[in-house]
């Protein structure tokens, strides 16, 4: 990578005080492109999977489907959401002990596609586990060392850090909404395996579009930074083959079915995550300030799960309240049930750049008081209950089907909520990464959407079984008891350097 190419990665960060130049305030660095749309494509690939899945599992074999049970349906998807997430630590480890960031990025693409194709060539539940195993390792892989490299095109500190995660954001939700309208459509017109085929093609897009800008990105993503040793290497390699071993034999003995599995999912996710924690807290690595900034990592890992959960009930329960609680009829036309979660992506497109806007602004005046990092993470639970608090009182207002118009609503204030919490939510994490545990910060991140996930599986069932209006009552709560804990958070976070 050349100096002048060095240069641009860095350009965005702001110096102290009031020393930066008209084009330092408003230029963000071009690498930013293209990482933002490298992972456009894969959430393409990714929702656009995502948003049909709980359909072809539990739809018949005459509508295309595989004709297991809508609960099944739902404890697969949540299990699948949460494995996507939980092969992330082990991508992050790969980046930053034996294999390049920028290198796990095109590998993870590869074999995300290799995933989706064999969704859409290979029939019956042995092209699902089969085509889902290999997008769960792919975005493992690519995921969160996309995540990390954004973090490090800016300098510590930087202000511009979370204008630069809101607009690499924003490329996530066009991702996740032409994702959903491509694979929607060809699945109600053709079939499930056109659905799929389609995300195979959006991520081999971004895999291209990634190899021409290959350069721009950070030039530490090109090193690996905390290389293992051979005696490492060795360590490594027999815990995978157990771990594998152990895998297979819980499958082939029946341990594991389609009702537990989402259960052993989670509990997986949580000991990862413990583990994770106690390794940087012990880690010789970790700085004793660095540390302090682990510590301070642990509410806002808990609160996030909580964010995910509520957040990623687009694919369980309100896939199954699309299905069958909303009139879908405009006129003559007949909505696809697929596509209500849409319009949340849509709303988060639309204020997505106005808040990163906004974000730039504040950042360049430097007299102007901005709100801390938490306060805006609490603003996103505050306007979460509102999203809930609006499910629970449709039922109250309108009998029978609920109108689409309604639902619409529901979906733009939660399209809101999303993109007000969930760019601060990784600038946080990047904020408190110790130097050592850089990508691996990042990935016990995108374990909270992996809890997320697989608790959104859970709480499809829990809606499935139970009082409509209960249900997103309990929502609420959650939502509002959670904005107040972050709330009451802001003033030790900040002192431990949480901005």
């Amino acid at each position: 990578m050349s100096e002048s190419q060095i240069a641009d990665a860095t350009s965005a960060a702001e110096n102290p005080g009031n020393t930066q130049s008209p084009d330092q305030k408003v230029k963000q660095p071009i690498g930013l492109l293209t990482l933002s749309s490298i992972e456009m494509w894969e959430r393409f690939s990714f929702y656009g999977l995502q948003v049909i899945l709980a359909y072809y599992i539990y739809y018949s074999a005459g509508d295309g489907g595989l004709g297991l049970t809508e609960g099944e349906a739902l404890a697969i998807t949540g299990a699948y959401g949460g494995a996507v997430y939980l092969g992330q630590p082990l991508g992050a480890w790969f980046a930053d002990r034996l294999v390049p960031a920028r290198t796990m990025v095109m590998a993870g693409g590869v074999i995300i596609m290799a995933g989706h194709i064999s969704l859409a060539i290979i029939p019956g539940i042995p092209g699902l586990l089969i085509g889902l195993a290999l997008i769960t390792i792919g975005t493992g892989a690519l995921t969160p060392n996309a995540y990390a490299m954004v973090g490090r095109l800016y300098k510590e500190q930087s202000p511009r850090r979370d204008s630069g995660y809101a607009i690499f954001y924003t490329g996530i939700l066009v991702g996740a909404l032409f994702g959903p309208l491509a694979t929607g459509y060809l699945q109600a017109e053709f079939g499930f395996h056109y659905g799929f085929g389609a995300a195979a093609v959006g991520m081999a897009i971004g895999l291209f579009t990634y190899f021409l800008g290959r350069n721009t990105v950070p030039v530490e993503s090109t090193i690996v930074p905390n290389p293992v040793n051979s005696a490492g290497k060795r360590k490594a390699a027999g815990f995978g083959i157990a771990l594998l071993a152990v895998i297979a034999v819980m499958l082939c003995t029946g341990i594991v079915s389609t009702g537990n599995l989402n259960s052993y999912v989670l509990a997986a996710i949580l000991i990862v995550a413990v583990v994770y924690f106690v390794a940087m807290l012990r880690s010789k690595k970790v700085t004793a300030d660095e540390r302090l900034k682990v510590k301070a990592f642990i509410p806002l890992f808990i609160t996030g799960a909580i964010f995910w959960t509520m957040i990623l009930q687009l694919f369980t329960t309100f896939a199954v309240y699309a299905d069958t609680r909303v009139n879908l009829s405009i006129g003559s036309y007949s909505m696809p049930a697929a596509y209500i979660s849409t319009f949340e992506v849509i709303a988060g497109i639309i204020v997505g750049p106005i808040i990163a806007a906004y974000g730039q602004k504040l950042a360049n005046r430097p007299n102007r008081r901005v709100p801390s990092t938490t306060s805006k993470l609490a603003f996103g639970f505050v306007l979460m209950t509102f999203t809930f608090g609006l499910f629970a009182i449709f039922p109250l207002i309108f009998s029978g089907l609920i109108p689409i118009v309604a639902v619409i609503a529901g979906m733009i204030v939660m399209g809101i909520t999303e993109v007000t919490y969930a760019p601060i939510g990784l600038s946080v994490a990047s904020q408190l990464s110790p130097v050592a545990f850089n990508s691996q910060m990042m990935a016990l991140w995108g374990l909270t959407t992996a809890a997320g996930a697989s608790l959104s599986g859970f709480m499809g069932q829990l809606y499935s079984g139970t009082s409509e209006v209960g249900f997103f009552a309990l929502m609420t709560v959650i939502s509002l008891l959670t904005a107040a804990f972050l709330y009451g958070l802001r003033g030790p976070l900040r002192r431990l350097g949480v901005a």
